[in-house]
């Protein structure tokens, strides 16, 4: 006997089930349609031609993902690499001018937020995310032309909403094309490359400030990078694909297999309907409430490196030493974010606990920037370059977005939610360094290391009640025969592309 799968009102005859006389009925609510019922229709994918089309994929979509990450660390910094080159100065900063330019980004990478998540679930990926690149590009070239705080402000406001997309965005990518084993182990590669934009931007400062021309030389910082952004969002625009059915060089059946491989996230890829029940459970999902929690504890620290040049010229560097003295840190937050992205992916059930452990460098760090005597530079500098494992904690919120929530529009409003909080995380840290207090900003320190400490502490929370989650589930199985679960499997990877929700899919599990 044959199953009958239904997109709307087309049916469509498949092989014999399994299951004998068992009918499954689907609706398809996935972008990719049909091309999601033959990839369901086609069984267990060959795991050799798998491999051979990851790589293919490797290649051809995660460099953009890994050089735009390190482009959007070095054009969201440039404030700081820009702030010992003379910007305070000729732009009249003065008090908390300075924190408040800082700050101010996040106010509009706030507003700019959920109204660009929804733009996203609407339209092509892709083609959104490079007009952005190349537009954040434009907003940080029109920076050099700032004389004032007010003009300095409204600039870094706009270049906030410009790139407020590009991590939701990321996040949804990384769903589309990779399995949950393999999202970590991409997730870590594409976020190291937030350190290797710190090193690649303090050498390029550091090139730059040598330049001697009419220019402040903070300005042609600003020229530098915004060129170079506008072409690469061109580039980014014409070549990486929106989903795997509007890919160029994939075939049909490669594009088939391509959904083969992420039937088992039962995620789906993208669904473009908005379903109000799932803004409800979003809302109400304690999981999402404390993701979001930990984003805006570990953004507070974020926010508070803006001021890493200040406070290593306070320890008495010149500018340019300064510029060099943030190598290391650069290359700390490199070593620690693939190397915990390898962990996690040999590692079961570990993302968490590597999170919280990636805390500890800093709140020692915390201490001997605080603690030891001012005479001690060196020691006080070593505290600094500890700070660089913190990143490793927002790696493991952009993975577990994309890996632990099912329902394009749950998982919208969950995004949203978490870089809400990074945003006001961002908005809080800068406030904490008070001029009065420079070049030590005691006050900022301290700010820090409570959010390191409260990061670690709700990491371990959000695992606790993961694992209680993943228990009751398993708890429900108890009694069922084989046969029944498995129907219960062939169900649960129907229905993620049938845009069900994590919580109303019996054999989801979360990731840990």
């Amino acid at each position: 006997m044959t199953s009958e799968k239904k997109i709307g009102q087309d049916a469509i005859t498949a092989a014999p089930s399994t299951q004998g006389a068992e009918v499954l009925k689907i609706d398809i609510k996935d972008e990719t349609g049909a091309l999601a019922v033959k990839a369901l229709m086609s069984g267990p994918v060959d795991q050799n031609l798998s491999q051979k089309l990851r790589r293919k994929i490797d290649l051809r979509i995660l460099p953009f993902l890994c050089v735009t990450y390190a482009l959007q660390f070095i054009d969201k910094t440039s404030l700081g690499y820009s702030s010992v080159y003379g910007i305070i100065s000729d732009n009249n900063l003065q008090g908390q001018d300075y924190s408040w330019a800082s700050s101010i980004f996040y106010f509009g990478y706030l507003i700019a937020e959920y109204p660009g998540i929804a733009i996203l679930q609407k339209f092509p990926v892709a083609k959104f995310l490079g007009i952005n690149i190349s537009l954040w590009g434009a907003v940080l070239m029109a920076t050099s032309a700032c004389s004032s705080f007010a003009g300095l402000a409204s600039v870094r406001f706009v270049l906030g909403m410009a790139e407020a997309t590009i991590s939701p965005g990321f996040v949804a990518v990384t769903g589309i094309w990779w399995t949950r084993q393999e999202q970590a182990s991409r997730s870590a590669l594409r976020i190291s490359f937030l350190g290797v934009g710190s090193f690649v931007g303090t050498l390029l400062a550091y090139g730059i400030g040598h330049i001697q021309g009419d220019l402040s030389t903070w300005k042609y910082i600003y020229l530098i990078l915004g060129s170079l952004t506008i072409a690469w969002g061109v580039v980014f625009t014409l070549v990486v694909p929106d989903s795997p059915s509007r890919v160029k060089w994939l075939n049909e059946d490669e594009k088939v297999i391509a959904l083969q491989r992420v039937i088992g996230n039962k995620t789906g890829t993208k669904s473009r309907r908005f379903v109000k029940r799932q803004v409800m459970e979003a809302v109400t999902d304690p999981k999402i409430v404390v993701l979001g929690l930990i984003s805006f504890v570990n953004a507070i620290a974020s926010g508070g490196l803006a001021f890493g040049s200040l406070i290593i010229q306070g320890f008495g560097f010149t500018p340019l030493q300064t510029t060099l003295m943030n190598l290391p840190l650069s290359a700390v937050q490199v070593v620690t974010q693939l190397g915990s992205g390898l962990l996690t992916a040999k590692i079961g059930s570990s993302r968490l606990h590597i999170g919280s452990l990636a805390m500890i460098p800093p709140i020692i760090g915390t201490v001997l920037i605080n603690q030891l005597q001012e005479s001690n530079k060196w020691g006080r500098l070593v505290g600094v370059w500890l700070l660089g494992t913190y990143p490793v904690g927002f790696m493991i919120i952009l993975g577990l977005l994309s890996t632990n929530i099912a329902g394009s529009t749950k998982r919208s409003v969950a995004s949203g939610w978490v870089f809400v909080c990074y945003c006001v995380g961002q908005i809080a840290g800068p406030q904490f360094f008070k001029n009065t207090e420079a070049p030590a900003y005691r006050s900022g320190i301290v700010a820090m290391l409570c959010g390191f400490i409260l990061n670690l502490i709700l990491n371990q929370v959000l695992r606790l009640l993961y694992v209680l989650e993943n228990k009751t589930r398993d708890k429900a199985l108890e009694g069922k025969s084989n046969e029944d679960i498995a129907t219960m499997k062939q169900e649960s990877e129907l229905q993620g592309f049938e845009d069900v929700t994590d919580k109303s899919n019996a054999m989801f599990r979360y990731v840990l």
